[in-house]
């Protein structure tokens, strides 16, 4: 959205636009920001804080009374209202303490049940607004009904969810197919000729969901009880933001980065979390350092040595973060487990042979072309052939490990693999070095 004026912010304005409006305008005039989103309608304003950047909404909840927070809290889908009302608490305990005097009982029950499910259960990312109806309602009813939950601001249909009368799910009609029939007819009078559904238990993990969604193309995915009822429903949108914010979280992981980390963030927060990685790498540093000073006296004789040290932990170390890289995000994908290991493990061993072993003998040739020594070429030639395979073993093992002990693989994994892979890739140089040449 380009040039939105103060008067012209309207309903008619995507939250989104207005979203991206009003970061832009904060840098510029941070008076101006509030008064603006204090224009907007509450479910505006509400909808257009859930796409601010969280160090904005943080900054909001701080300025915000408890009945403002309700407010906003009220209005949006559940999903969304638990979402805010969690980064409430987390910014401002007394805050989301006091919150739910100001919440209608539907609210307050929809927020306690989903916060009750764990980060990476299905229920975590259901909402519970649905367009639901008996089978022995007609195809009328559903409509009226439709009319009414699109007025309460449901947001996008794709499915009609059939029931029986205890509230399990039965069916799922598209609406597409649902206009097409007619409106006298009764769901009871066709529900035989309609498919089973798709469904997900509320405790089943969000990776299956994701990937059931994803499997048979579905834009939306019933979420039932152990008892079979309907209690909610998972949205493409929400799994594609989902993916996101994941895919998000692992990359600044893997660069040893805090997941909320934003431009927008404070100085100090930001360069607290960044000291505290770069402490643990360098202690990481000291401790191959100290592998190289066990060969002090043969970098001393040969300097050729400290001239290609370098060359071998650089490559074994790029040779690691490729399979890292790649183990991490099928795991998250859910594509491979730790049952997987063994075949995992034999393709990364055999590749590793195979570039170990090219690229042993390209670096030996290119040092003999550089110093003319045969002995150092060797030296190196071995050395990286050693480096690779480890570097290949540990990239795909270590992360494995790391989840089966419940340890995020995204965040520890480098900081374990590269120190590895650089002290075998110093100690093997030059320990093969002082074997070969002194």
């Amino acid at each position: 959205m380009k040039n939105i004026k103060y008067e012209e912010i309207d309903p008619s304005i995507h939250h989104t636009d207005i979203a991206e409006h009003l970061k832009n305008l904060k840098k510029e005039d941070e008076n101006k920001f509030f008064e603006q989103l204090e224009i907007l309608a509450l479910d505006k304003k509400a909808e257009t804080f859930l796409e601010l950047p969280i160090t904005f909404q943080k900054e909001l909840i701080e300025r915000y009374n408890v009945e403002q927070l309700a407010e906003i809290v009220e209005v949006l889908k559940s999903d969304d209202a638990t979402d805010v009302f969690l980064l409430i608490e987390a910014t401002d305990k007394k805050k989301s303490e006091n919150i739910f005097s100001f919440l209608s009982d539907k609210r307050e029950e929809e927020i306690e049940n989903l916060r009750g499910y764990e980060e990476n259960q299905a229920g975590s990312l259901m909402q519970t607004e649905l367009f639901k109806i008996k089978q022995n309602r007609s195809v009328s009813d559903a409509i009226e009904a439709l009319e009414t939950l699109k007025n309460e601001g449901i947001g996008c249909i794709q499915s009609l969810f059939i029931t029986d009368e205890s509230g399990k799910l039965l069916k799922t009609i598209a609406m597409d197919d649902l206009i097409l029939k007619k409106h006298d007819s009764k769901f009871s009078d066709f529900l035989q000729k309609l498919p089973p559904p798709h469904v997900v238990s509320s405790h089943e993990s969000l990776d299956y969901s994701i990937e059931l969604m994803k499997q048979y193309n579905l834009s939306i995915l019933p979420v039932i009880n152990s008892k079979g009822h309907l209690i909610g429903r998972i949205t493409h949108d929400d799994v594609m933001d989902s993916l996101q914010d994941k895919a998000t979280q692992q990359i600044y992981n893997l660069n040893k980065l805090h997941a909320d980390e934003e431009i927008q963030e404070k100085f100090s927060t930001t360069s607290r979390t960044r000291a505290i990685w770069l402490s643990i790498n360098l202690i990481n540093a000291i401790i191959a350092s100290l592998v190289i000073g066990l060969f002090e006296a043969t970098l001393e004789s040969i300097v050729a040595l400290a001239v290609l040290m370098p060359i071998v932990a650089n490559m074994a170390g790029t040779a690691s973060v490729q399979t890292m890289t790649v183990i991490v995000r099928q795991m998250g994908l859910g594509e491979i487990d730790i049952k997987d290991i063994r075949s995992i493990l034999l393709k990364e061993f055999s590749m590793a042979i195979l570039n170990g072993i090219l690229f042993g003998i390209l670096s030996a040739g290119i040092t003999q072309l550089w110093f003319a020594n045969p002995l150092i070429s060797t030296a190196i030639g071995l050395s990286m052939f050693v480096s690779f395979v480890f570097a290949g073993v540990l990239g795909a093992t270590i992360p494995m490990l790391l989840k089966k002990v419940n340890l995020d693989p995204a965040v520890a994994s480098s900081v374990v693999v590269i120190t590895l892979v650089d002290i075998i890739g110093f100690f093997s140089f030059l320990w093969f070095a002082e074997l070969i040449i002194l």
